[in-house]
């Protein structure tokens, strides 16, 4: 049997690939409970928002800064920490995002945020994050449970743009989750399991990369957190590591690691992330790294964005490389759905939390 082909059985014990699949149904449910109800907002417009979320639970702050770095009038950031940046204050808005409502370090930051004097809002499927919501009357947008945290990026993304669409910074995203939506469904017809290896690209790239190292390049613009999505994908769903980087910083110096990489090269695989939009520059820097890569032994490969608006272009390249991530842990022979690793880390960190000394102990989730 072909290990690409469906029927996966045990191979995908969490449903990994009817998750991936069903994408476009993931955006549609969030518009309707977004519709039906709509974010609350604090009493004054903030200056800036800060994100506050780790992994899966943090990667759509990422996307959404890039989807509109460039539309933007207050500043987007996510914080990956137990503690914010002093300039979090009671000027600005913090969203905790997560995605169990258990994991310590977005605790931590809700209750710094509270401490700063800065209004708060999360989202989250539960748990203690929910509750603390509701104990402190802070809006808290409820995303459906019983998921691992990376195949619910839909339900956390959409109601991130619309919570800045509420505070009047962006057009409404309706439309273009709805653009979207569409476009995922359409591809699915070529992308999803049930389409063999011979006409699936994802497949076939998936196949090109079993057994290299992979390194993910993209531009900075607007790819760049596709980039990292990726990177994370292939880490938590094929069980391998990973690189990423964007031009034009690699440009300055990750370039010069191609010179002399001890015979590796022969063995690595470059995938080259562009979007319809990059600008002229990107392009360039990306064919002339990609061109200087090849020399160097590596195989390279180009994945070009998909769609009509900017939103559905970047939903079609996450769409692909979840896809791609979900080929290469079932070409490589490993379930793509356990985290055994963060799960033995977690245990690991609250039993160092409980010895004589330490602080408090470390909670579970994403």
């Amino acid at each position: 049997m072909n290990a690409l082909e469906p029927p996966y059985g045990t191979r995908d014990s969490g449903g990994m690939a009817a998750r991936i699949a069903g994408q476009p149904e993931q955006i549609e449910a969030a518009l309707e409970r977004l519709a039906a109800a709509p974010w609350r907002l604090p009493a004054r417009e903030p200056s800036l928002l800060a994100v506050g979320g780790l992994g899966g639970s943090a990667i759509a702050a990422d996307l959404t800064a890039g989807l509109y770095h460039d539309r933007l009038a207050h500043p987007l950031i996510t914080v990956r920490d137990y503690h914010w940046p002093a300039f979090v204050n009671e000027g600005a808005l913090a969203l905790l995002c997560s995605y169990s409502g258990e994991t310590e370090e977005t605790l931590s930051l809700y209750r710094a945020a509270g401490g700063a004097g800065a209004a708060r809002a999360a989202i989250t499927s539960g748990g203690t994050l929910a509750s603390w919501c509701e104990r402190d009357a802070v809006p808290c947008m409820r995303i459906p449970g019983g998921s691992p945290p990376r195949a619910a990026l839909f339900s956390a993304w959409a109601p991130l743009t619309a919570l800045l669409h509420a505070l009047g910074w962006v057009d409404d995203p309706a439309p273009a989750w709805r653009e979207a939506a569409a476009l995922l469904r359409a591809r699915n017809a070529t992308l999803a399991p049930e389409r063999p290896a011979g006409s699936n690209p994802a497949k076939q790239l998936a196949e090109a990369l079993v057994g290299r190292s992979v390194t993910i390049y993209a531009g900075s613009e607007r790819t760049g957190p596709v980039a990292t999505r990726l990177r994370q994908q292939l880490n938590e769903n094929a069980k391998m590591p990973a690189h990423s980087a964007f031009v034009p910083e690699l440009n300055h110096n990750e370039i010069v690691g191609w010179e002399r990489s001890g015979g590796t090269s022969g063995t690595a695989a470059v995938v080259l992330l562009r979007d319809a939009e990059d600008s002229a520059a990107t392009r360039t820097r990306l064919t002339l790294t990609g061109e200087y890569a090849a020399r160097q032994g590596a195989a390279v490969h180009s994945v070009e964005s998909s769609g009509g608006g900017r939103l559905a272009r970047l939903a079609s390249l996450v769409q692909f490389g979840d896809y791609v991530s979900l080929y290469l842990a079932l070409a490589r022979g490993v379930d793509p759905t356990p985290i055994a690793s963060i799960d033995e880390f977690k245990r690991r960190l609250a039993e160092a939390a409980k010895a004589p000394g330490a602080e408090a102990g470390a909670k579970r989730g994403g």
